[in-house]
């Protein structure tokens, strides 16, 4: 259920940006472009896709053979959200023209603005990212490179009836998930595992990162680097993000500062240090003690 306080920051994120609320705001870009990243900076409640929508009907949501009744659902509840003027992000490739002016058709019929969102993450790396998708949802190379080749430009889209249309890298969406997520966690303390302390959105959006131990948070362009902590007392143990200026004494070594929730987390995307900051380097030679 989508909470007053998670509105509220929302509501607040969408005014900053300039995005209109409500409106239908439809995402555009090839399998694997990180579309759904994007959409999990706006509530769950809002999101719409076929994917869950086959999920829902065949407990796959890779599932072709479940299209048919998705598409049942998924028109299903668009129409129900657009009548009742709600805000609606469809997390769908949307690269196909008569696609797209339907769902502005439908948008403009309840007087409700349609949104571009496109997301134009480089075709090699849509098509490097199948490869970790379970085999049900993996899509062909050259299907993804037809997708991408018909992303349309700007102009297109506003000639197509899009009241705005936005490259996604232009938008900090990841402030706008942090601040819901802070809004969403209300007084939680310290938890051990990440979704736990951080929340569902956050976490779908948080990535393996080549690091042992570390999460990469990447939302549309914006990127945090976590890490989690285990050795040592057993109070110093959670989650650390990365800061991006350089170690004041001149090392080579990182910044790191202890975040405990999605409030430490925002501060550190806004330029903040939540913690007093540790440099991955100096630190572990004073642990270590004087060289002999």
């Amino acid at each position: 259920m989508l909470t007053s306080s998670s509105l509220t920051a929302t509501q607040a994120g969408l005014a900053r940006l300039r995005l209109p609320e409500p409106a239908l705001y439809v995402l555009i870009g090839a399998a694997g472009a990180g579309k759904t990243s994007v959409a999990a900076a706006f509530p769950p409640e809002w999101r719409l896709s076929l994917d869950d929508c086959r999920a829902r009907v065949s407990d796959d949501a890779g599932d072709q053979a479940a299209t048919a009744p998705a598409l049942t659902v998924f028109h299903a509840i668009l129409a129900g959200r657009l009548s009742n003027r709600l805000p609606t992000v469809v997390d769908a490739t949307s690269t196909h023209e008569s696609h797209r002016i339907a769902l502005v058709d439908r948008a403009r019929a309840h007087k409700v603005p349609a949104v571009a969102l496109v997301v134009r993450t480089p075709l090699t790396v849509c098509q490097a990212r199948q490869h970790a998708r379970w085999p049900t949802r993996q899509v062909p190379a050259g299907v993804i490179a037809l997708q991408h080749a018909n992303i349309p430009h700007t102009a297109e889209l506003l000639r197509e009836g899009f009241a705005q249309v936005h490259d996604v890298t232009t938008l900090d969406l990841l402030r706008m998930l942090l601040e819901r997520a802070d809004a969403d966690a209300g007084s939680d303390g310290l938890r051990t595992e990440f979704r736990t302390a951080f929340g569902d959105d956050l976490a779908a959006a948080a990535a393996p990162h080549p690091a042992p131990g570390h999460l990469l948070l990447a939302v549309a362009g914006r990127e945090l680097l976590l890490r989690r902590q285990d050795g040592g007392d057993p109070f110093d143990h959670g989650w650390e993000a990365r800061l991006p200026e350089p170690c004041p004494d001149g090392c080579d070594g990182a910044l790191w500062t202890r975040v405990t929730g999605p409030a430490d987390l925002l501060a550190v995307h806004l330029g903040g240090a939540p913690d007093e900051p540790v440099c991955d380097q100096c630190d572990d030679l004073l642990a270590a003690g004087p060289p002999r």
